[in-house]
């Protein structure tokens, strides 16, 4: 047999999915996550499968050590080589305010100590010629002075290296020379576009992160051959690709997301698999809530990640939004008395109070189980008792500094939690001019469907859908991850003076590049290309992207001409007008390499038998005056075609999902449950 693997270690649990790629046979398994050695983790969670694991063929993993170094500024001393005169473009940033009349506000500290950046004598001009070659001797003395001072990674950024590199492929040898094994970036491999502050910032996170990535990986890499797994390690890229081990490490600013794309990749082939093309996908697992949208089945995509806010790191990536809401989100009580519910978590060690592993504030986890929305008896399916005694104890504690009673708090707690994760889902739908009604729901993470059905309700969507396997739907979109590689350049042209030579040869270097990179990454095929070009009206200062028919094969005039009519019909689309006797310019061009790998159809879900509550529980439902007694499924036992009212709960190993009063349930013939909110579930339109 031949297996592959699906990894998601989250900050409370590690996640795995395990697929028989000869009959499509799916295994899981869950364990919690050990944050300082992540082997351990990924090797109990191996374990407990119990299958032979020199069967294991390939393993994708998606982490979110990248985001949390960046986040929490855990990553490496670095040290940034400039032209002379430009050092402190990084330090300057941009002439915008976050909060214009706040006098007191500082801009976001860089991720590099003034005192470890070094300029250099060059210059390149803006059409890539040389007007002052490299320096040697000056950049030996930047290097050295930059070794002693304790630098463990080194960030290049010369002006217009996106259009000559020669300077900064130079410089990497000369650090080669003076500081064998430390890590170098250089900006016209990270991020090879104009914008010099955005680049200069993304090269130093792309530094920053190199040792520690390169740690981690090695970390992983090196345990599974001590423990004899064959497999072939891929990393999972914020742009929904994998790509191998080693070329993870070499560009890490692209790991950034790696973390939350594997569950938006699954929502869209459980979207597409039961005819659902608009989707809303949420993942709430243990310490984070991450929301990304999905139209006209297509995902989101964006360049666009800050560390802070104006301290950019940019890379292709899915449109993920995240916040610190989770069921290990601690509930606390700020100066003025208010009760407020995360972004702090309780992760893994100590976690929340109802673990019985030291942790003493009450999380959202407890105020579920106090409500009686979980079974102390059945988290992770038996395997992990909760502690419903202490729990409740830390609520009482906490409701008695607010004067308020154990169950009112624990409903105040998971109220302020909804409200946070429905201002999260109002940002990639409503703020952008999207109906959220129009969209369904799609819901997963180990604590996502215990709250997706009334996050529904107050934002007004009709349906909520929670897929097969829910607790560990990232990692199982892992297993069905594409490999995928970006190419980008910077090349300005006007639409009233286009050269179709040149724009073919920006397309023909862009395609070699992206064809030679996905090899050099373990794509054996040939992969599938689709080409964008970044497109503005002449003096506007951003652009919208644009398809370019072929997947970047050479243009003839036509194509070339209807491209630029699409932007005046974009520009309409999004804006309300267009120009048409404007010039468009086109910024930068864009190509992807796209090396698809076989999925196996979903498995049809059992038709026989008719499901019986497996036992009947009170559930405190404020809306229902107080305690319901409330049926309890078993999420195995539900054929398909089954639909129930709610309340109810329905339970399944690594999840559990609440259906409120006034909700109606349904299991489609893939297993799926569709939940039709009050809006939409006796079919009026209108809340019982």
């Amino acid at each position: 047999m031949a297996y592959r693997v699906g990894i998601d270690v989250g900050g409370t649990f590690t996640d795995l999915t395990m697929v028989d790629e000869r009959t499509g046979q799916l295994f899981t398994s869950k364990s919690p996550s050990t944050p300082g050695n992540p082997i351990e983790g990924v090797m109990s969670v191996l374990r407990k499968l119990g299958l032979p694991l020199d069967e294991v063929q390939s393993l994708v993993h998606g982490t979110t050590v990248a985001t949390n170094a960046l986040l929490e500024r855990k990553g490496a001393r670095t040290g940034l080589l400039a032209t002379r005169g430009f050092r402190d473009v990084v330090f300057i940033q941009r002439m915008n305010r976050k909060h214009h009349y706040d006098l007191q506000w500082d801009k976001p500290t860089p991720l590099v100590e003034r005192r470890f950046c070094q300029e250099v004598d060059e210059r390149v001009d803006y059409r890539g010629r040389v007007l002052r070659p490299l320096d040697e001797e000056d950049a030996r003395r930047a290097v050295a002075a930059l070794r002693d001072g304790g630098v463990e990674a080194y960030a290049v950024c010369f002006l217009f290296a996106f259009l000559n590199p020669e300077h900064e492929l130079l410089l990497r040898r000369i650090v080669e020379e003076l500081h064998p094994g430390a890590q170098v970036s250089l900006s016209h491999e990270v991020y090879p576009r104009w914008r010099e502050y955005d680049r200069m910032s993304t090269t130093v996170a792309d530094a920053y992160l190199k040792p520690l990535i390169a740690s981690y990986l090695a970390n992983l890499s090196q345990g599974l051959r001590r423990e004899e797994v064959p497999a072939r390690l891929l990393i999972m890229k914020s742009n929904g690709g994998v790509e191998d081990d080693r070329a993870a490490a070499n560009k890490p600013v692209e790991l950034i997301m790696s973390g939350p794309v594997g569950g938006v990749l699954s929502a869209l082939q459980c979207g597409l698999a039961t005819g659902r093309r608009d989707l809303v996908a949420i993942d709430m697992g243990g310490t984070s809530f991450d929301v990304s949208l999905i139209e006209g089945g297509v995902v989101g995509r964006t360049s666009e990640y800050e560390v802070e806010w104006g301290l950019p790191a940019y890379a292709p990536m899915v449109d993920v939004r995240s916040i610190g809401a989770g069921g290990g989100s601690i509930a606390w009580v700020d100066k003025g008395g208010l009760l407020r519910v995360g972004p702090r978590s309780a992760g893994a060690a100590p976690g929340p109070v109802c673990y019985g592993r030291g942790g003493t504030e009450p999380t959202v986890t407890d105020a579920n189980l106090v409500l009686g929305r979980l079974n102390p008896d059945y988290f992770l399916g038996g395997e992990m008792a909760l502690d419903d005694g202490a729990a409740r104890g830390a609520l009482e504690r906490l409701a008695a500094s607010l004067g308020m009673g154990a169950l009112e708090t624990a409903e105040a707690i998971l109220d302020l939690g909804n409200v946070n994760m429905v201002n999260a889902i109002r940002l990639v739908s409503i703020d952008r001019g999207l109906d959220p009604r129009r969209f369904t729901l799609v819901s997963f993470g180990g604590a996502g469907s215990l709250h997706a059905p009334a996050l529904a309700e107050i934002i007004g969507m009709n349906e909520v859908l929670v897929p097969v396997h829910q607790g560990v739907f990232s990692a199982l979109g892992m297993t069905t991850a594409d490999m995928r590689v970006d190419a980008a350049a910077t090349a300005r042209m006007r639409s009233d003076q286009l050269d179709l030579t040149q724009v073919n040869a920006v397309l023909a270097r862009l395609r070699a590049q992206a064809i030679t990179r996905i090899a050099a990454e373990g794509y054996a095929g040939a992969p599938s290309l689709e080409a964008v070009v970044e497109a503005r009206y002449l003096g506007q200062n951003y652009g919208l992207d644009l398809p370019i028919p072929g997947g970047g094969r050479a243009l003839a005039a036509a194509e070339l001409d209807a491209v630029v009519a699409s932007y005046h019909r974009r520009h309409e689309g999004l804006y309300g007008y267009a120009i048409p006797d404007e010039v468009v310019e086109f910024v930068n061009f864009k190509l992807t390499a796209v090396g698809p790998v076989a999925r196996p159809p979903p498995a049809r879900w059992r038709t026989d038998g008719a499901a019986t509550p497996k036992q009947v529980r009170p559930v405190h439902f404020r809306v229902a005056g107080g305690w319901v007694d409330c049926p309890v499924y078993d999420r195995a036992d539900l054929p398909a075609a089954l639909e129930l009212d709610g309340p109810a709960v329905v339970e399944e190993p690594m999840a559990t999902t609440l259906l409120l009063p006034g909700q109606r349930l349904v299991v489609d013939e893939l297993g799926n449950l569709l939940i039709r909110t009050g809006r939409s579930a006796h079919g009026d339109g209108r809340a019982p």
